[in-house]
């Protein structure tokens, strides 16, 4: 479960506070917030800089794209992007370690269970911050955040519908699943299989073409 960067804007919006105890998949929405009193931060975050507010400071969370209720606006209501959730790639501490002892990392199974084996915390964990992309481009989303709509989830929209952030969650997904308080994020590209140039693919072994994650098209703020 991962945000994947297609072909995105050139920088990220910035590494930003989360808050406390947000839970990211990765390739959610997430919003803009003040934070305060209980909530813990780095003092980078809090005490100095542009984005410091003393008391209180900007966080990030999970949410709808708009605060405006009634339906999904066109133009953004608040500041957000799409959340980089620091588990795969260059998201790990110290990276990952392929091998493990005979036994324990060969089989079939997920990465996790055949010996590909993470190396300390995700960066959330590690910082407890989070990378937001907000410009225009290609982004891909797998995990809950695109096939965990109730109604019309990313991974069921053909190309070019238009996909919507869902109210509370931040997941994506079509029109159906659009209320108060749910925004315009961008537009489906549909699915993306089989990636891989270096590894042989599920194809070239005779297998189905496996589904790694969903396009979209993120529309400017």
């Amino acid at each position: 479960m991962a945000l994947k960067l297609l072909q995105p804007g050139l920088q990220p919006a910035g590494q930003f506070d989360m808050v406390d105890g947000t839970t990211l998949r990765g390739g959610e929405w997430v919003n803009a917030a003040t934070a305060g009193g209980s909530e813990v931060a780095a003092a980078d975050v809090t005490q100095v800089g542009p984005l410091s507010g003393g008391t209180t400071s900007l966080a990030f969370a999970p949410g709808a794209k708009s605060t405006t209720s009634g339906g999904p606006p066109v133009d953004t209501q608040v500041f957000g992007g799409l959340a980089d959730e620091g588990t795969t790639e260059y998201g790990t501490s110290f990276g990952t370690v392929i091998g493990a002892a005979v036994g324990k990392g060969t089989g079939y199974g997920t990465s996790s269970t055949v010996g590909v084996v993470t190396v300390g915390p995700q960066t959330t964990t590690g910082s407890g911050k989070v990378t937001v992309w907000h410009a225009p481009g290609l982004y891909g989303v797998s995990g809950l955040p695109a096939t965990g709509g109730a109604v019309e989830p990313l991974s069921g929209l053909a190309v070019n519908k238009l996909v919507y952030s869902a109210s509370s969650t931040g997941y994506l997904g079509g029109a159906g699943m659009t209320g108060a308080g749910s925004g315009l994020v961008g537009i489906a590209l549909g699915t993306v299989r089989d990636t891989s140039l270096v590894s042989t693919t599920a194809t070239a072994a005779g297998a189905s073409a496996q589904v790694e994650f969903y396009a979209l098209y993120l529309k400017a703020l």
